[in-house]
Order: structure tokens, then sequence, then C-alpha cells
């Protein structure tokens, strides 16, 4: 009888233990994909500040004019440096070409002979001797300015000293009774004052404004009618010290010198140079000013022109507040504060998208960009405004970072 034989028992097959490994490396790799795709890093746009200061050597361009006269000698100015005046009024008078310097020294000497006779009718006279008191003083405080031995202002002490003086002559006339000798000098010094007069001429203030007589040469260039038009290498060149002497104030030389300057102190310009992008200097944007050697005075400013230049930007403030100290300023330091509130978010935040500056707004699964204008970035955080009307960005938002 025949044996049925059995197949072989089949032996079992044990898995490679690498094949359970390759496998959690791909369900790592597919638990990772899903999570980034379904989980973003965010942050909450709040309601933030953030201050901002800018140390800034700038260019002080005024709105002013040069008033100029006739080829003439020495001026005679009627009114101080830095006072304002009304339109019309006799700011300085010049004599005309032709004068004769003869006539005018006869006058002078006549004049000094009126007063020192007049002086010794009422030599002990205590309003006499006050006036003489505080013309000398005035005089030797003047004398210390252009010394260098005293702080102030050379035009302005010569203007108070010339005010006491007539204020002392004026007095003389009204106290002095006049004898015989006294009316021959005061008829000789009408004589040779109708002939003067006949040479001086009155310089009028062509509108209202504040006066000064000093020049640096670049008012014409640096003015607030070229304020758009001005170029790095020009500030740069007032920075650096540059000299103005090629800068010609008047029209000829021959004909006309100028005389004064009028400035309107209400509104001026602070010009500076940055080769790099300054973004917080926005058109616009308000800032407080506070200048190194003028503490005094605080300022503010606000931004009225923004040039890119191919190797820099060129930023103009504007300021309407009374100039004072820097009537005759040019180049000086200067400090920029503002603070800057709205929207706040991480640096981070900000993307670029086809060139268009934004933020995406993360809502769910749902995720929007949204063109935005940055105010100002410092230490990692932005301030930003939505760049267009009817935008979904708000506060308690959620924005990719």
């Amino acid at each position: 009888m025949a044996v049925k034989r059995r197949p072989p028992a089949r032996r079992a097959r044990r898995i490679n233990p690498k094949f359970y490994v390759f496998l959690g490396i791909v369900a790592a790799a597919v638990i990772a994909v899903v999570f980034f795709i379904t989980n973003t890093n965010t942050a909450l746009v709040e309601q933030g500040e953030i201050m901002f200061e800018r140390a800034l050597p700038v260019v002080v361009v005024r709105d002013e004019q040069v008033v100029s006269a006739q080829n003439y000698g020495k001026p005679n100015y009627l009114v101080q440096e830095g006072e304002r005046v009304e339109a019309d009024a006799d700011v300085a008078e010049v004599y005309k070409g032709g004068y004769n310097d003869k006539v005018i020294t006869e006058l002078l000497e006549i004049q000094a002979k009126i007063e020192e006779y007049q002086e010794n009718l009422i030599s002990t006279d205590e309003q006499l001797l006050s006036y003489n008191s505080q013309i000398a003083q005035k005089a030797a405080d003047m004398r210390q300015i252009v010394n260098g031995e005293m702080e102030g202002d050379v035009v302005t002490a010569e203007g108070e000293l010339k005010s006491l003086m007539a204020q002392k002559q004026q007095y003389l006339r009204d106290t002095v009774t006049a004898d015989a000798t006294l009316n021959d000098f005061y008829s000789k010094e009408t004589e040779l004052q109708g002939r003067v007069n006949e040479w001086k001429e009155a310089v009028k203030a062509p509108e209202a404004g504040v006066v000064s007589f000093y020049f640096d040469g670049a008012e014409t260039l640096l003015n607030a009618d070229n304020i758009s038009t001005i170029t790095s290498a020009d500030v740069d060149e007032i920075l650096n010290g540059g000299a103005d002497e090629g800068r010609n104030t008047s029209t000829d030389d021959a004909a006309e010198k100028p005389l004064f300057r009028l400035v309107n102190n209400y509104q001026w310009f602070l010009v500076t140079q940055s080769d790099t992008e300054i973004p917080e200097f926005a058109q616009g944007n308000v800032f407080s000013i506070a200048f190194d050697d003028y503490l005094d005075k605080p300022y503010s400013g606000t931004v009225v022109g923004t040039v890119k230049e191919e190797d820099g930007y060129i930023y103009a403030l504007e300021i309407t507040d009374d100039i004072g100290q820097l009537l005759n300023a040019r180049r000086t330091d200067a400090k920029a504060f503002a603070k800057f509130e709205g929207m706040k978010v991480p640096e981070k935040a900000i993307q670029e998208q086809d060139g268009v500056t934004g933020v995406t707004v993360v809502a769910g699964n749902d995720k929007t960009f949204v063109p935005v204008n940055v105010r100002i970035i410092k230490d990692g955080s932005a301030i930003i405004e939505p760049a267009e009307a009817n935008s979904i960005l708000t506060v308690n938002q959620h924005v990719e970072v």
C-alpha cells in the first residue's frame, strides 16, 4: 500500500527591520507636510508705538529776498538786526552816486560843534550825564564784541548806540535855549543837511519780514523758491564748509550791491542728504526738531519733499515757527524725534509680492495678502498701515510670520 506524503510545511518569512525604519521615515515626512500645510506661524496685529530719533546735519533754507541798492558808500541802517518790519518801512539810507564826501564831513563837524556847545551850557544836567554814561558803556560793549571779548551782535550794538545818541541830541535841542552862536550853528547845519538830503535815498522793505544785514552768498541758490531743485552737491558743499563767494547775490556789481535780507520768519526749511533711504521721512510725517546749537527753542517740522538721486536721497522739512536765532544760520546739527503709532507687527511679517509690500492675513485656513505702507521698522518690530481703502487688515487679526 502506497504511503501518501505530505508536502513540506512552508517556513514563515521574517521581515527585515530596515523596512519598518523606512515606513517610519515616510510616515514622518507625510505628517510634517500635512503639519506645515495646515499650520502656519502667525503673530497678532497689535495697537502699538515705536519711538524714532535721528541726528541730522542740515542746511537751513529760508524764504527770503535780497534787497539791493545802486552803488553806495557806507549805509545808515534805520532798523536793528533781526527786527521785524512792515511793508514799505524805511530800512536803510544810502547815498546816491555823485555825493560829496566833503559836504557830509562838514555836516558831521557842525553837528559835533552844536552838541559840544549845548553840553557846555548844561554840563551838570543829570539826564545829560545819564545819557553820556549809557553811550560810553554801549561804546565799550561794542569794542569788546568786535574784539571777541564779549558775546553779542555788532550790528545790533551799533543800532543801540545810534539810538542813544539820537535820544541825547533830541534832549539837548529840547532842553537848551539857543543863543546867537547856537542859532548860527543851526543855520549852517540846515544848509548842509539840505544838500546831503539831495543825495540821500531811503531803501524800503518790499513786504513784511525780518531784516538781516548778514550774507553768505548762497541766498539765491538756497532759497525757498528753489527748494525742489536743491541737489546733494549743493547740500554737501555747505555741510563741508565749501566757499560760497562765487555765488553773487546782485545782478550787476557795478550798478547794485546787496543791502539787506528780508526774511519770512514763519516759513523756512531744513534740507538733509542721506546715502540710504530714510523710510520714516515719508511725505507729511511730522517731527519734533532740536538744534544742537540752539537748545532754548524746540521746533516742529513736516516732511514736504523727497528726491531720489542716483547716489542717495534729499529730504526737505518745512518749519512754520518763528526762526529766531537761526536767522543767519546756514548749516547746523539737528535731531529729529517722532512717535509712530498704529498697527504693530513683527518685522518678519512684512513680505514682498510682485514688488508690492504687504502682510499675509491668516483666518482659519484662508490666507490673504494685504498691501501696507511701512511707517517705521525698529528692533524687530514695525508700525504699518493699510495701503488701500477698505482694507481687511485690522488690529487683533493674525498675520503670517
